[in-house]
């Protein structure tokens, strides 16, 4: 089944035209009531862009999920950029899109068709936050800001001027996996 959905998907973002029977998952339910958003070229590379910065920061789709909307408050606020793709590329903002990162050659080629299955779940998540409602945002929309205190040794001297609003508890009272802030100039 997870291989049917991968395939659907991948041929549903990567804009396959040609006929092909997918069986459909039982335990997904389709609203008759509310139309497909129809995703257009241009919101297909912003979501793109979306999802490389989601993919590069986490694989839990919880935490996907919030730094996904940190993602959208500083598009809409046109906070190191007005796209997605200038958001994501701003220096030194997303350690995973970093050229020095590791990852870096892994996340920034990330493209619909690619096959993994993390990063298929990324692309669902930016898909969502991008056609979202306002009422859906987790968190303020001054929430632009935030690291992960697992992976850094102390805290950011640019959080020192902001207000924590969300932090994502650790395991077995390790340090937070990510803290969220607004307020940060």
């Amino acid at each position: 089944m997870t291989q049917t959905l991968i395939l659907t998907i991948t041929a549903f973002l990567s804009g396959y035209t040609g006929v092909a029977t997918f069986p459909f998952p039982t335990y997904m339910k389709v609203e008759e009531n509310e139309p497909a958003a129809k995703v257009m070229d241009g919101d297909k590379s912003e979501i793109l862009w979306l999802a490389r910065v989601i993919f590069s920061e986490t694989k839990d789709e919880d935490e996907m999920n919030l730094v996904g909307w940190v993602v959208r408050n500083r598009v809409e606020a046109e906070y190191r950029g007005t796209t997605y793709k200038e958001v994501a590329l701003s220096k030194y903002q997303f350690s995973g899109l970093n050229s020095k990162d590791a990852q870096y050659d892994i996340n920034i080629n990330m493209e619909y068709a690619s096959l993994n299955e993390k990063w298929i779940t990324a692309l669902l998540v930016a898909e969502k936050i991008y056609f979202a409602n306002e009422n859906e945002r987790p968190f303020s929309g001054d929430v632009k800001h935030f690291y992960s205190p697992v992976s850094v040794s102390g805290t950011p001297a640019w959080a020192e001027g902001g207000e924590l609003d969300y932090e994502i508890p650790g395991a077995d009272g390790m340090a937070s996996r990510f803290a969220f802030y607004s307020g940060v100039k």
